[in-house]
């Protein structure tokens, strides 16, 4: 079995770099399995183990506690050769692993930095060895039971990358190939809940901006259950001060959380005029699109 794992790392004395791979040797071993997860949006930690009590002081994890839980146990690992991608399917239970499902549905872990790693629980100073590190994939529920897939690093060589031509402006309103500073604009808003309808549809009395100033813009909650969470604004109405999102709210937002908005752009080629930045604008219009190109023509 070590002749296909990596040399251990974290090791401390007494112990040294040969010390957990002649304990692979025994005929008894006392491993155990541990994940460490980092999310991308807020930097929170959840460390989980397979041992049947917690474990720590693990060399390399200060201050972290590996919760035990039977759900870290890796199934279908795959490793292949060259360039290929390295993953694995992992179950991850929510109760034991801090998971919420409204934040692993909503993204919150996914894309989140992840270590997989084998140490003996008698003697965690014998270090680790790393069998998989590499990004979670997307969330698929199965009751009480959250499926996710461990992608490595080099899947990211798999990927295609390209520019596909379309009517509407490729730009992020806002970004380095837009141009345009929001904030010195001016068109970046703060505001607080007066009214909540549901996980999508909200208003602030205090608006004064016109009908769809928010639309396919993005808001940011500053606090509340939904802090640290980003949403696409669908839609912005001017008169009843209300905003709907494209995606629902992992939790229902209350009445005084408080938000930061950015204004909309519907990519158009009438909103680059109306923001004069059309030199910066990446839109193709009047390129015929596959039903032009295909439509057959009309006989008498």
């Amino acid at each position: 079995m070590t002749a296909f794992l990596r040399q251990p790392v974290n090791f401390q004395s007494p112990y040294d770099i040969t010390s957990l791979p002649n304990h692979y040797k025994q005929a008894t071993t006392t491993i155990c399995v541990c994940a460490h997860i980092v999310s991308p949006i807020d930097g929170s930690i959840v460390a989980i183990t397979s041992w049947s009590r917690n474990l720590t002081n693990v060399p390399g994890y200060v201050g972290v506690t590996f919760k035990t839980t039977t759900g870290i146990a890796a199934s279908n690992v795959e490793a292949q050769q060259g360039q290929s991608p390295t993953n694995m399917e992992a179950s991850i239970f929510l109760i034991a692993a801090r998971i919420t499902e409204a934040d692993a549905l909503a993204g919150k872990w996914t894309h989140a930095l992840t270590t997989i790693f084998v140490t003996n629980y008698e003697a965690v100073k014998m270090g680790q060895y790393i069998t998989h590190r590499g990004y979670l994939g997307q969330f698929v529920q199965k009751g009480k039971i959250l499926s996710v897939e461990i992608m490595g690093f080099n899947q990211s060589l798999s990927q295609q990358y390209g520019k596909t031509t379309r009517a509407e402006c490729s730009r992020a309103y806002g970004d380095s190939l837009c141009t345009l500073d929001l904030a010195a604009r001016g068109e970046i808003k703060t505001g607080t809940l007066t009214g909540v309808t549901s996980q999508t549809v909200f208003t602030d009395s205090s608006r004064s901006e016109a009908d769809d100033y928010f639309g396919n813009g993005e808001l940011m909650w500053n606090t509340g259950l939904n802090a640290g969470y980003t949403f696409h604004v669908d839609a912005y109405d001017g008169t009843l001060k209300k905003f709907t999102l494209r995606t629902p709210t992992p939790y229902l937002p209350v009445v005084g959380d408080t938000y930061t908005a950015k204004r909309g752009c519907r990519k158009r080629p009438i909103d680059c005029l109306d923001r004069s930045n059309t030199v910066n604008a990446d839109f193709f219009p009047w390129i015929p699109t596959l039903e032009d190109l295909n439509r057959l023509p009309i006989t008498a």
